[in-house]
């Protein structure tokens, strides 16, 4: 019966991929961002698709299961701070790829700061990020089936996942994990709030359930120096990150107006209301799991609490919705990387044969993360946290792009590459003096990068002024000549 209904919500996620050819055009505009006509409920459904992650039913709470509620801080922290920044900042963005008929950050950079150099670092160091999010995704559609006991061999699935992902960008570009999202959201809300009210009707109810997760600690949510700061460092330089990943930038360029996305980020944190049933779900593994999960096990703990307290079909809508957690995130991750990649690292393709390069990134990447996932499983794991690290350090272009500070767009390129470069040297000499130091101290290392990012900008501002400052988005439609406007939309 699990395989049955797991199988069902698959076919109905086809369904809405085809569904989603109806009304679609041949412009890469349409193909990349549904020539900017989305609605608001295809906004909402399209970002929201791409927050939770399958990271969502096995890495929450799975974290809070195995280190206690403490864990869930920061991840509902950074998203609940999100939807503000997103909401005042987001309409600058889609006013900025409106002005200048850009599809991707690295677009809107470089048209508005008149920069190849700024383009081409923004969109190198994009998709350096995001190489490890593919091989992640089908990872955890590994996890997502073993722990649901389906007996599919892991090659296969994940063969299978990238299939489908890839099946489904070749439908219709943006479009297919939009309309795909709505089927997945469906199959993750019915298993989130059902699994979560099992447990606690199983465990003797919210006074029972609590106190057990005390009496292991699990219950454990405070925080005291080095800690504290680590969790309101890493909130605070997540959510500004957030927006700014590729397949997020996608979601907001695709709206049809910036109403539209202030309509669309009043309702966002409607979604934060599934995490109180994550978190009792999570409490309930500890009482109601047979055995006690150990290490990487623990990520396994909602789905395998799901087959205790779940009749077999409804945990067959979990394994479903598992599945296409991770596969519409990863289609938002290629395509993400196959924009940036055929528009913006590869110059001067003509618009005509954008969509047949970006399908062919999009198979190489798919390819690159099977193997990688088969081959190396834990290499590029361990380097998952640098993708938010790395793609960050644009947050101070996307800020001088709004406020019109008077910055060289070489000195906002050289930034970049300064704070990636601390990036990786930190997380990869972690035992090195100022890797230490640093967390000692509990500083999130990509803010501290961020932070030395924007203190290296703002020294320039001085020391190596700009002679000819770009009026900001903030100043308004009138902040540029509509000659300058008219140059740069028609640029090839």
């Amino acid at each position: 019966m699990i395989a049955a209904t797991f199988t069902l919500v698959l076919v109905l996620a086809l369904g809405a991929g085809f569904l989603s050819r109806r009304g679609a055009k041949k412009e890469i505009a349409d193909y990349l961002i549904g020539g900017r006509t989305f609605g608001p409920i295809l906004v909402f459904i399209l970002g929201a698709g791409e927050t939770y992650s399958i990271g969502t039913l096995i890495g929450f709470p799975g974290g809070v299961y195995a280190n206690g509620a403490s864990y869930g801080v920061w991840f509902i922290g950074y998203i609940l701070l999100a939807y503000p920044i997103g909401y005042f900042f987001a309409p600058y963005l889609w006013r900025a790829g409106k002005r200048y008929n850009a599809m991707t950050l690295p677009d809107v950079a470089g048209r508005h700061f008149r920069s190849r150099a700024l383009e081409l670092t923004i969109a190198i160091s994009s998709v350096i990020f995001l190489i490890p999010w593919g091989q992640l995704q089908l990872a955890g559609l590994q996890v997502a089936l073993s722990g649901l006991g389906i007996t599919v061999d892991p090659t296969v699935a994940v063969f299978a996942g990238a299939a489908l992902a890839l099946l489904f960008l070749l439908l219709s570009g943006v479009r297919a994990p939009a309309f795909v999202s709505y089927v997945k959201d469906a199959a993750l809300l019915i298993g989130a709030v059902l699994i979560g009210l099992a447990a606690t009707v199983k465990s003797g109810g919210l006074t029972k359930l609590f106190t057990d997760a005390a009496a292991s600690n699990a219950g454990h949510s405070s925080f005291s120096g080095s800690q504290l700061i680590f969790v309101l460092t890493t909130i605070v330089f997540q959510a500004i990150g957030l927006f700014i990943f590729p397949f997020f930038v996608q979601a907001i360029l695709s709206a049809k107006s910036e109403a539209t996305l202030k309509r669309v980020a009043r309702f966002n944190p409607l979604y934060m209301l599934m995490y109180p049933f994550l978190v009792a779900a999570a409490f309930g593994a500890i009482s109601l799991l047979p055995k006690k999960l150990e290490g990487a096990q623990s990520n396994q703990a909602l789905l395998q609490l799901s087959r205790v307290v779940l009749p077999d079909w409804l945990t067959g809508v979990v394994a479903g919705g598992a599945a296409l957690c991770a596969i519409v995130v990863l289609c938002g991750s290629a395509l993400g990387i196959g924009s940036i990649v055929s528009r913006n690292v590869v110059p001067r393709i003509p618009e005509s044969r954008q969509r047949i390069w970006v399908r062919g990134v999009i198979v190489a990447y798919l390819g690159v993360s099977l193997v990688l996932c088969l081959a190396t499983p834990q290499v590029l794991l361990t380097l998952v946290n640098t993708a938010y690290y790395g793609v960050t350090q644009a947050a101070i272009v996307f800020a001088t792009l709004v406020f019109g500070w008077k910055v060289r767009p070489a000195a906002l390129a050289l930034g970049v590459i300064l704070g990636d470069a601390i990036v990786l040297w930190l997380y990869l000499d972690k035992n090195g003096p100022v890797a230490v130091w640093i967390n000692d101290h509990g500083v999130n290392i990509g803010a501290a990068a961020l932070v030395l990012n924007a203190l290296f900008v703002v020294a320039t501002r001085f020391l190596w002024p700009a002679v000819d400052p770009v009026a900001g988005l903030r100043a308004g439609r009138r902040a540029r000549t509509e000659t300058f406007v008219t140059e740069q939309v028609t640029a090839p």
